[in-house]
């Protein structure tokens, strides 16, 4: 349903999202915010479950200033991995 864009914050740095849109319409617009494994499945389907509700949904890649393209699992080594990616 989404698609991934870039964004630009404000001094300029570029990173990644995911941006679901509804198929009408906007009722209006939510930031999903990652957990520690990244914009991975389980964040863009939260996007997508809002959008298909009306809402624009955007999931901003917030490890990407670390470690670009960060996208983990849900197991043990993924977690500690995502961990010591969240404490940069």
């Amino acid at each position: 349903m989404g698609e991934h864009i870039v964004l630009t914050a404000s001094d300029g740095f570029k990173l990644g999202a995911y941006r679901a849109d509804p198929a009408g319409p906007p009722r209006g617009g939510i930031v999903v915010i990652q957990e520690i494994m990244g914009v991975n499945h389980h964040i863009r389907a939260i996007a997508d479950l809002y959008a298909s509700h009306g809402y624009v949904a955007i999931a901003p890649a917030l490890f990407d200033r670390a470690e670009p393209g960060v996208e983990l699992g849900y197991d043990g080594p993924s977690i500690q991995r995502g961990m010591a990616i969240a404490s940069k």
